[in-house]
């Protein structure tokens, strides 16, 4: 039996499948989260099992540090070294 699309939900036939992760799609239907650009297993990325085009992969961003006792004393050990002052 052939698989469904992960997009669409319909059969996806020999001919038309892109096997790609963890999932199966019809060529036409893997395309960007975002833009929906059409991609192929050369210029995809994968983020959440979805993929997306180079432009609008999501990127991580960092959380900041707490204020733990040993944060603030390495900081100003810092400023003290370098003789900067942080505003």
């Amino acid at each position: 039996m052939n698989p469904l699309c992960a997009r669409c939900g319909k059969t996806v036939y020999p001919t038309e499948k892109v096997s790609c992760l963890d999932k199966n799609w019809h060529k036409g239907c893997f395309h960007c989260e975002v833009c929906k650009m059409t991609l192929n297993m050369k210029n995809y990325k994968g983020y959440d099992k979805k993929p997306y085009c180079n432009a609008h992969y999501p990127k991580t961003s960092f959380t900041i540090v707490a204020d733990t006792p040993e944060n603030l004393r390495l900081r100003q050990q810092s400023e003290l070294q370098s003789q900067v002052r942080l505003v």
